[in-house]
Protein backbone atom coordinates (compact mmCIF):
# COMPACT_ATOMS: atom_id res chain seq x y z
CA UNK A 1 0.00 0.00 0.00
CA UNK A 2 1.21 3.25 -1.05
CA UNK A 3 2.11 6.03 1.69
CA UNK A 4 0.07 8.90 1.70
CA UNK A 5 1.47 12.26 0.98
CA UNK A 6 2.47 14.19 3.93
CA UNK A 7 2.18 17.44 2.54
CA UNK A 8 1.23 20.27 5.46
CA UNK A 9 2.30 18.03 7.79
CA UNK A 10 5.54 17.77 10.02
CA UNK A 11 6.95 15.55 12.64
CA UNK A 12 7.41 17.63 15.67
CA UNK A 13 10.21 15.92 18.32
CA UNK A 14 12.29 17.60 20.25
CA UNK A 15 15.38 16.11 21.93
CA UNK A 16 15.04 16.39 25.92
CA UNK A 17 11.11 17.24 25.63
CA UNK A 18 8.25 15.13 26.28
CA UNK A 19 6.07 17.20 23.88
CA UNK A 20 5.77 14.73 20.60
CA UNK A 21 3.24 14.83 17.42
CA UNK A 22 2.44 16.61 14.03
CA UNK A 23 1.81 19.71 13.32
CA UNK A 24 -0.38 20.83 10.38
CA UNK A 25 -0.62 23.61 8.57
CA UNK A 26 -2.32 25.35 5.32
CA UNK A 27 -1.96 28.84 4.14
CA UNK A 28 -3.92 29.96 1.32
CA UNK A 29 -4.27 34.11 0.24
CA UNK A 30 -2.19 35.23 3.18
CA UNK A 31 -4.71 33.47 6.33
CA UNK A 32 -2.50 30.93 7.52
CA UNK A 33 -3.85 27.94 9.73
CA UNK A 34 -1.79 25.45 12.37
CA UNK A 35 -3.09 22.67 14.64
CA UNK A 36 -0.63 20.30 16.63
CA UNK A 37 -1.72 17.03 17.50
CA UNK A 38 -0.03 15.08 20.42
CA UNK A 39 0.89 11.81 20.35
CA UNK A 40 -0.19 11.23 23.88
CA UNK A 41 -3.66 13.42 23.48
CA UNK A 42 -4.51 11.35 20.38
CA UNK A 43 -3.50 7.09 21.51
CA UNK A 44 0.27 6.94 19.85
CA UNK A 45 2.33 8.21 16.77
CA UNK A 46 -0.20 6.30 14.53
CA UNK A 47 -3.62 7.69 15.54
CA UNK A 48 -2.23 11.38 16.38
CA UNK A 49 -1.22 11.24 12.23
CA UNK A 50 -4.50 10.02 11.03
CA UNK A 51 -5.89 12.93 12.77
CA UNK A 52 -3.87 15.42 11.27
CA UNK A 53 -4.19 13.94 8.42
CA UNK A 54 -8.20 14.43 8.23
CA UNK A 55 -7.80 18.13 9.37
CA UNK A 56 -5.75 18.90 6.64
CA UNK A 57 -8.16 17.37 4.16
CA UNK A 58 -11.22 19.35 5.60
CA UNK A 59 -8.76 22.44 5.38
CA UNK A 60 -7.71 21.62 1.45
CA UNK A 61 -11.40 20.91 0.55
CA UNK A 62 -13.23 24.27 2.58
CA UNK A 63 -9.60 26.30 1.20
CA UNK A 64 -10.10 28.85 -1.70
CA UNK A 65 -8.11 27.93 -4.49
CA UNK A 66 -4.42 27.86 -4.55
CA UNK A 67 -3.25 31.92 -6.41
CA UNK A 68 -0.78 31.70 -8.57
CA UNK A 69 1.31 34.89 -9.57
CA UNK A 70 2.36 33.43 -13.35
CA UNK A 71 2.09 36.03 -15.96
CA UNK A 72 1.57 38.56 -13.31
CA UNK A 73 3.82 41.41 -13.43
CA UNK A 74 5.86 43.14 -10.17
CA UNK A 75 7.62 45.83 -8.87
CA UNK A 76 10.80 43.79 -10.21
CA UNK A 77 9.88 43.80 -13.55
CA UNK A 78 11.98 46.34 -15.22
CA UNK A 79 11.58 45.30 -19.24
CA UNK A 80 7.49 45.54 -19.18
CA UNK A 81 7.30 42.04 -20.43
CA UNK A 82 6.81 38.81 -17.72
CA UNK A 83 9.16 36.50 -17.97
CA UNK A 84 11.84 38.44 -20.17
CA UNK A 85 14.40 39.94 -19.04
CA UNK A 86 18.00 42.19 -20.60
CA UNK A 87 21.22 39.65 -20.55
CA UNK A 88 24.33 41.60 -20.57
CA UNK A 89 27.07 39.19 -21.17
CA UNK A 90 31.03 39.74 -20.19
CA UNK A 91 34.03 38.01 -21.35
CA UNK A 92 36.99 39.20 -18.69
CA UNK A 93 39.45 37.80 -20.87
CA UNK A 94 39.02 40.62 -23.81
CA UNK A 95 38.86 44.25 -23.00
CA UNK A 96 35.15 46.06 -23.97
CA UNK A 97 34.16 42.13 -24.85
CA UNK A 98 29.99 42.32 -23.65
CA UNK A 99 26.96 41.51 -25.68
CA UNK A 100 23.82 42.07 -24.78
CA UNK A 101 20.24 40.21 -25.74
CA UNK A 102 16.83 39.50 -24.34
CA UNK A 103 16.78 36.39 -21.92
CA UNK A 104 12.66 34.61 -21.64
CA UNK A 105 12.17 32.10 -18.60
CA UNK A 106 9.57 30.45 -17.35
CA UNK A 107 8.76 27.51 -15.40
CA UNK A 108 7.18 24.05 -16.96
CA UNK A 109 4.29 22.50 -14.91
CA UNK A 110 7.10 19.65 -13.81
CA UNK A 111 8.67 22.44 -11.77
CA UNK A 112 11.78 22.30 -14.18
CA UNK A 113 13.05 26.45 -15.19
CA UNK A 114 13.13 26.67 -18.76
CA UNK A 115 14.89 29.40 -20.65
CA UNK A 116 15.91 30.82 -24.12
CA UNK A 117 17.98 34.29 -25.17
CA UNK A 118 18.62 35.94 -28.05
CA UNK A 119 21.36 38.16 -28.84
CA UNK A 120 21.05 41.67 -30.10
CA UNK A 121 24.39 40.95 -32.12
CA UNK A 122 22.80 38.28 -33.97
CA UNK A 123 19.09 38.90 -34.33
CA UNK A 124 18.61 42.82 -34.02
CA UNK A 125 17.69 44.58 -30.33
CA UNK A 126 14.00 44.45 -32.09
CA UNK A 127 14.45 41.40 -33.46
CA UNK A 128 15.58 40.08 -30.35
CA UNK A 129 13.12 41.51 -27.93
CA UNK A 130 10.25 40.17 -30.36
CA UNK A 131 11.85 36.41 -30.68
CA UNK A 132 12.04 36.26 -26.71
CA UNK A 133 8.53 38.03 -26.06
CA UNK A 134 7.33 35.11 -28.40
CA UNK A 135 9.25 32.30 -26.93
CA UNK A 136 7.83 33.39 -23.32
CA UNK A 137 4.44 33.58 -24.30
CA UNK A 138 4.19 29.89 -26.10
CA UNK A 139 6.97 28.74 -23.60
CA UNK A 140 9.45 27.64 -26.58
CA UNK A 141 12.80 26.80 -25.71
CA UNK A 142 13.90 25.33 -29.38
CA UNK A 143 15.35 28.09 -30.76
CA UNK A 144 14.35 26.88 -34.26
CA UNK A 145 10.50 26.67 -33.40
CA UNK A 146 10.16 30.36 -32.09
CA UNK A 147 12.19 31.62 -35.53
CA UNK A 148 9.28 29.38 -37.12
CA UNK A 149 6.71 30.79 -35.78
CA UNK A 150 8.05 34.33 -36.04
CA UNK A 151 8.44 33.99 -39.00
CA UNK A 152 5.00 32.93 -39.99
CA UNK A 153 3.51 35.46 -37.74
CA UNK A 154 5.58 38.19 -40.01
CA UNK A 155 4.07 36.73 -43.04
CA UNK A 156 0.70 37.23 -41.61
CA UNK A 157 1.24 40.49 -40.25
CA UNK A 158 2.67 41.20 -44.39
CA UNK A 159 -0.37 39.55 -46.00
CA UNK A 160 -2.88 42.37 -44.76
Amino acid sequence: MPKKSLKGITRIEYEGVSTRGWMVRLTRQGKRQQMFFNDKTHGGKAKALKAAQSQYDAWVANAPPIATTKGVRTHRNSSGKVGVHLVRNVDDRWKNAESFGYCASWVEESGKRRKISFAWKRYGKKNAWNLATLAREHEIADRAKVLELYEKQGKKKGSR
